[in-house]
């Protein structure tokens, strides 16, 4: 394995490992429900479990998101094989892609449901799984993008 596509589950772990212990701490220190302002009144930490898709859509669809989710990573596994040397923001892209999945595959798998904690004013409730997702759709569309408009100059 290259040191680019080794990069992609570096940074997938530090996701993984982050989401896992903030949700611990939130599960020890809040109950279901509670929200506690951080960034009043803009940002708060609230506790909720989710049985959805990103921002409760879905709810009880747990099988299809856990195939979703291990379809991806085996997805990015082949990816980064087949493409061992990737530009850095691929690298980045990719990681929070895997990282991302790969704890809201967790929780799916441990307890068919996923801890949400962060809540933005009038925005659904997430966690730091779903923004890595999300960062690394963005990053990854950004970089192809940019990649197809230098190729049409």
């Amino acid at each position: 394995m290259s040191k680019r596509a080794a990069g992609v589950w570096v940074i997938a772990a530090i996701i993984l490992v982050a989401d896992l212990l903030i949700q611990d701490h939130i599960a020890k220190t809040m109950v279901p429900g509670q929200s506690i302002p951080v960034l009043p009144p803009v940002l708060s930490w609230t506790y909720i479990l989710n049985n959805g898709a990103a921002f409760s859509l879905l709810r009880g669809g747990t099988p299809l998101f856990i195939l979703v989710a291990f379809a991806l990573l085996v997805a990015i596994v082949v990816y980064t094989v087949r493409h061992p040397d990737l530009p850095g923001p691929m690298v980045v892209a990719l990681g929070l892609l895997a990282g991302g999945s790969a704890g809201n595959l967790w929780d799916r798998i441990i307890s068919g449901r996923v801890v949400d904690y962060i809540h933005v004013i009038d925005w659904p409730v997430f966690n730091l799984a779903d923004s890595a997702i999300v960062v690394g759709m963005a990053l990854g569309v950004y970089y192809y993008w940019r990649q197809d408009k230098r190729g049409e100059s």
